[in-house]
């Protein structure tokens, strides 16, 4: 069990792509199954080779050497008349344990250098939680249109670089 001390928001976690770690990826499969698998019920042996299609993408966050953070940063393409280029940020997850210990903020702050490093102008993001979207707000995201993530509503974001 974590002991929660003002230490430990101190430190940071190291993301790696997963592509890096491969063995994490039934540990990823099992947290986006836990957290996700209501939408499709597909299980978490589906999860896995979604996870393995997407290792080049996926980032796993360790902290004190143990995996406790996942994030996909995926290239995204829209139509838009200005010429934008984005990503898109999913799979975000920390955790339950080390929640509320500003592991969510070191990732979109993350997503962000990445996706600046890749040339994107924007990341752009689904919630399925509207309450999620104050963290995203903190760091520049606006609520731009309602969508959907097969056939459950979501807010869709919009988050300068």
């Amino acid at each position: 069990m974590l002991l929660f001390s003002s230490a430990l928001t101190k430190h940071k976690l190291t993301f790696t792509r997963l592509s890096n770690c491969m063995e994490y990826i039934p540990l990823a499969a099992k947290w986006a199954e836990d957290e996700w698998g209501y939408i499709r019920n597909k299980g978490v042996e589906y999860r896995e080779g979604v996870m393995h299609a997407l290792s080049h993408d996926v980032y796993i966050g360790t902290y004190a050497g143990q995996p406790v953070a996942m994030f996909a940063l995926l290239e995204h393409e829209f139509p838009n008349p200005r010429g934008l280029s984005a990503r898109e940020l999913m799979y975000v997850y920390v955790d339950k344990n080390y929640r509320g210990l500003g592991f969510g903020k070191q990732i979109i702050e993350e997503a962000k250098r990445l996706a600046a490093a890749a040339g994107s102008d924007l990341i752009l993001l689904d919630t399925l939680r509207p309450n999620l979207n104050r963290l995203y707000e903190k760091h520049g995201a606006k609520v731009v249109c309602e969508g959907s993530l097969f056939s459950h509503p979501t807010d869709v974001l919009s988050m300068s670089i």
